[in-house]
Formats: C-alpha cells, structure tokens, sequence
C-alpha cells in the first residue's frame, strides 16, 4: 500500500508540474483569478469574474503581462484573453474524462505560485440549464469544493493534460466545469467571432398539449408545443411575424416540445443565424422564417 500511494504522489506531482505550464492567473481583487494558456497568446477563463480592460496576467515563468479582452461567451461562462504577438505558447495538450476519474484543480497565485487540490468527477451531463443564460450542451462536476481563486482554471487527467475549465459558481445556478474540447470548440469562435451574445427570441410561453390534428399535420410522435403568450415589440420574434397564440413546435429541423429543446436550440444556433421555425396557426401549419436576436 505504500508503495502504491508513493507511486500516486508521484504520478499527481508530475501531472502538477506539467500542467503548471499552461497555467496562468489574473490579479482581482479581493481575490485572484485563473486562467487556462491554450495556444498562442490566447488565455481562456471564466467570464463572470474578467473585467473588460485592465488585466494583468502572472505567467508561468513569473513574468506579467497585460492582457486585452477579446471575446466572451454567455452561455458558456468563458471569455478569451490575448497577451499579444511576443507570446507564443505551443498548443495546450488535452484530454477527456469520465466518472470516477481523478483529476487535480490548479490555480496560480502571484504570490504562492502554483495550488493545487486533487479531486474525483463526480457527475458529467448534457443539456444543463443555466439560469436565463441558456443550456450548458455538455458539462462535467467533482466532489469537491474549490479553492478560492481556481474558477477560471483548469482541471487536469492524471498525466497533466487540460481535461476541463472551471466555470459557473455557485451564485449562479451551478458549480460546473465545461470539458477541455467543448472550450477549446469555443475558444476558436471567440477568435473568428468576437463576443458570442446570448441567443434571445423576445417570447414567453406555456407548454401546451397538441390537438388531434395538430399531432397529424406534423406527422410525428410529437405530443406538446409551445404556445406563444407573450411576444416582445421590436425582438426578432416580432419581426419574424410571430404572433401571441402560435403554437411553435419546430426550429430548423428540430421538434420544440417543451422550454429545454427551445433552449438548446437558440444555443447550438446562436445569435444571428436564420432558421425556419414551425407553428401551428388557427390549426394550420405553417413555416416562418426567423433571425434569432441577441440580448
């Protein structure tokens, strides 16, 4: 047995020691922040808590740099950084978990350094509701509480190889982590994009049980839509024609059953895509066209 866990001590080290590379932290106050160095000049973390102008960053070799802010993501809890041309990092090595893993958080302080807390994934899910923010498309969380200022860092596997970015605090609906190639998936639409607002409609709505013929006018199995009670004057919904006492049971190919799917959809889609939407209007099916809205 002691053999063993020396080998584990030193296996957790190692994986402490690599993954200290791609480590970085913010100064905030009254507490620091950390971030993930994932290629290049780029630095993601946590949104919520990155100011728009102003960030300083603690690197790896001990040095700081000024930091620009060049994207955020609402849905994800993730924002882009950019240190500028003089850094170029090779490209952050990683790798998914499951269930029962262990994994090691990191944070890097400016004045301890590197801390670290080992911990195990507890739980990994899809289709995570958020607030109003919109739907976490995959997700994964650990049994342990986090240290004070490792939001914004990363979880590392056993070998040191980023497996996920610690997002959303407790305060804000969850405590979760987005996985390693989920963020980096959204890393890159940061930098072709810019911000990625949330996706918004500018609809309240009820579930609803279909009719007889509107269960046959779809051709489906699909039982329940969403019955418009609400529709905002001047948001996208309006401008699409939509109107209070449309039953909307579609967005671009897929079934709206119930306020997740809607959801997820406006999230996978995001802002500024047009898709053509189905509702069931005085009985009748029809197809409006719609350029979902930001907000």
């Amino acid at each position: 047995m002691a053999n063993a866990l020396k080998d584990l001590s030193t296996a957790l080290r190692g994986a402490i020691q690599r993954a200290s590379e791609f480590t970085v932290g913010l100064e905030r106050e009254p507490y620091s922040v950390s971030g993930v160095l994932i290629g290049g000049d780029r630095v993601l973390t946590a949104s919520h808590l990155v100011p728009d102008e102003g960030i300083a960053v603690a690197m790896p070799d001990g040095t700081k740099k000024d930091a620009k802010l060049a994207g955020r993501d609402p849905i994800h809890d993730l924002a882009l950084l950019r240190l500028g041309s003089d850094v170029k990092a090779g490209d952050v090595p990683s790798a998914p978990v499951a269930v029962g893993d262990l994994v090691v958080s990191l944070k890097r302080d400016s004045f301890d350094g590197i801390n670290a807390a080992l911990a195990m994934v507890s739980s990994a899910g899809e289709k995570l509701r958020i607030g109003r923010n919109g739907v976490l498309e995959r997700y994964f969380q650990t049994d342990a509480d986090r240290l004070t200022g490792t939001t914004g860092g990363p979880l590392v596997d056993a070998e040191g190889a980023f497996a996920g970015i610690q997002v959303f605090n407790r305060r804000m609906g969850a405590e979760v982590s987005i996985p390693s190639d989920l963020a980096l998936a959204r890393a890159r639409l940061l930098e072709e994009k810019g911000n990625l607002p949330r996706p918004y409609l500018g609809v309240r709505s009820q579930g609803v049980p279909l009719t007889k013929a509107g269960r046959e006018s779809l051709k489906s199995r699909q039982d329940t839509g969403l019955l418009l009670v609400w529709v905002e004057s001047g948001s996208a919904a309006e401008r699409a024609g939509l109107e209070v006492g449309d039953i909307l049971v579609g967005i671009a190919g897929s079934a709206v059953a119930d306020h997740e799917q809607l959801l997820t959809i406006l999230s996978e889609r995001g802002a500024g895509t047009k898709v053509d939407t189905q509702v069931i209007r005085g009985g009748a099916l029809r197809a409006v066209s719609v350029t979902i809205g930001s907000a």
